[in-house]
């Protein structure tokens, strides 16, 4: 059964490799029959959360008019949410983030609606040759999962990836696609 996937990518480099680990990701799933789309968080105002505990308290998730509040409704009817991420100080992006910590919104017993979201699976960029840098970037991702319930569909990470272009012979590129073919 077709699945809808929220992809959220967190570079602000519009070409870069995370940018095209994305869109191959996308291929694949959109050949398998799969309903995707994406939401680039770099290139939108999202501010962070105040922890003031006034979500939903006008309507929406959160109480500042930002572009969270525009992508909470495909938060909402995705079955798989995947997080696209340069690698920034070991962990996840600043903008990838931003929605992360506003996503409390829908832990809370007051909240107006649920994520129908089941799985998630994160695609991660760096500059490091070690895969082991990594590691605080995927126990972040883990956590997510583990908080939300969420199945961990897995985790791709391209290492030795900088400049534009650097990622087109590497593995995870066709790892990328296969993971999301496989998505039924």
């Amino acid at each position: 059964m077709a699945k809808n996937i929220l992809v959220i990518t967190g570079s602000a480099r519009a070409d870069g490799n995370g940018s095209e680990l994305a869109k191959t990701f996308i291929a694949g799933a959109r050949s398998s029959g799969n309903a995707v789309r994406r939401f680039d968080a770099a290139t939108k105002i999202i501010h962070p959360c105040r922890g003031c505990e006034n979500c939903w308290s006008k309507g929406r998730p959160c109480i500042v008019d930002d572009a969270f509040n525009s992508l909470a409704p495909y938060l909402q009817v995705s079955d798989i949410l995947v997080l696209v991420s340069p690698l920034y100080w070991s962990g996840l992006s600043a903008s990838i983030k931003l929605i992360t910590e506003k996503m409390v919104a829908y832990t809370l017993p007051n909240r107006k609606k649920n994520l129908r979201i089941k799985e998630a699976i994160l695609l991660g960029v760096g500059a490091t040759d070690k895969v082991e840098d990594f590691d605080l970037m995927k126990a972040e991702f883990n956590r997510l999962c583990e908080v939300f319930d969420w199945k961990n569909g897995g985790v791709v990470v391209a290492t030795g990836v900088k400049d534009p272009g650097d990622i087109d012979k590497n593995v995870a590129l066709q790892e990328a696609e296969n993971l999301g073919k496989a998505i039924q």
